[in-house]
């Protein structure tokens, strides 16, 4: 008990002594004036190993970058601090980007290193740079602002533009951990950092691309599809801009005895009527919510061919199965594999109400 007591005491003048020599218990401490914060990290392959780029600021006044290249990204990262006379601070990074040839490669080293490195946090957006390099995109962007604050912009604005869903490092683990595969949204290597769908990895490789009504499709499983405006035509003709404001997808499993032979998704559509004539009659919103369940039914069909084409449950759709009917989790369970999986899909659309300009 005495030497417990003893070490307590200790530790105040260990951290009151000036003495600059690491002791083990603590970093070396920096005043923040020397520090720079870096928020946005990019990884590619280079022709020692990987390169890494950096980006602090959130202004082009202020937006720094720096590159450096090593073996591996942390030795890479340590190359990174002789450029510069501040100390380079990856504890507020916020956005990871890995470029394409590295994600074909594989992505187990970035995603390793992002939960493991005491300065990085499993909470970092992650996001594909889809034909082209981390470290071009991030050199784009830095021409009109940053990455930092356009990544932010595109994550704030997801629900409002539907076109992709923020991701994280740690979704992405679990989801790789609990079902052999998962996406990450994917950006273009321009100014705009512009959104373009999802990469899909299986293992922790990228092998393909949810684009365009496939994405869409993806969001709508999620539930993700604030603000998706979407114009269809009724038989006679009547055309109206539905507003998407709302989506739950649930998940069956279709079984012969003791055989798991498919799939079945229902998804149960909301929507208001955006722009369009007066408030439709009862006949024509029956035949705007049944154009509207087709248009959602296609796009989900879509993001599920992907899932049966790369034979990657991406979707996590045996676990969204399992948890629907847990007394059959051994039976979904068992394997990742989509392989010989019939995947039915179904959808249900209904128009709650309309905004008028007389009121």
């Amino acid at each position: 008990m005495k030497k417990v007591v003893l070490c307590l005491a200790l530790i105040p003048m260990l951290l009151l002594s000036g003495c600059r020599r690491y002791s083990g218990f603590l970093p070396y401490g920096r005043e923040i004036e020397d520090m720079e914060l870096i928020r946005t990290l990019g990884v590619d392959e280079g022709a020692e190993g990987v390169t890494i780029t950096a980006s602090g600021g959130t202004s082009q006044e202020d937006t720094h970058v720096v590159s450096g290249e090593a073996d591996t990204i942390s030795a890479a990262v340590l190359a990174l601090q002789s450029d510069g006379d501040s100390y380079l601070y990856f504890g507020h990074v916020t956005q990871l980007m890995v470029g394409e040839t590295l994600a074909v490669s594989g992505l187990g080293s970035v995603l390793d290193y992002a939960l493991r490195d005491v300065e990085m946090r499993p909470e970092t957006a992650l996001y594909l740079v889809r034909g082209g390099s981390a470290g071009q995109a991030i050199e784009e962007a830095a021409q009109e602002g940053s990455a930092t604050d356009r990544l932010e912009a595109l994550a704030a604005d997801a629900g409002l533009t539907a076109g992709s869903m923020p991701r994280t490092v740690k979704d992405v683990l679990a989801e790789l951990d609990r079902q052999g595969a998962s996406f990450v949204p994917a950006v273009q290597e321009d100014e705009n950092l512009t959104a373009t769908g999802y990469g899909i990895l299986k293992g922790d490789r990228l092998v393909g691309w949810a684009e365009g009504d496939a994405a869409l499709g993806v969001n709508l499983i999620f539930g993700k599809v604030d603000a998706d405006v979407i114009t269809v035509t009724t038989h006679d003709g009547t055309s109206a801009a539905l507003r998407v404001v709302g989506a739950a997808t649930s998940v069956r499993p279709i079984r012969q005895g003791d055989t798991l032979t498919g799939l079945r998704l229902h998804c149960q559509v909301e929507a208001n009527v955006a722009e369009g004539a007066a408030m439709p009659d009862q006949s024509t919103l029956a035949q705007l919510e049944e154009a509207l369940a087709e248009v959602e039914a296609g796009r989900m069909e879509q993001a599920l061919a992907l899932s049966a084409a790369l034979d990657a449950d991406y979707l996590g759709l045996r676990h969204s199965a399992a948890f629907a009917v847990p007394w059959q989790k051994d039976l979904l369970l068992g394997t990742h594999s989509m392989e010989g999986l019939a995947l039915e899909v179904s959808a249900q659309a209904v128009i709650q109400r309309s905004y008028h300009a007389d009121g």
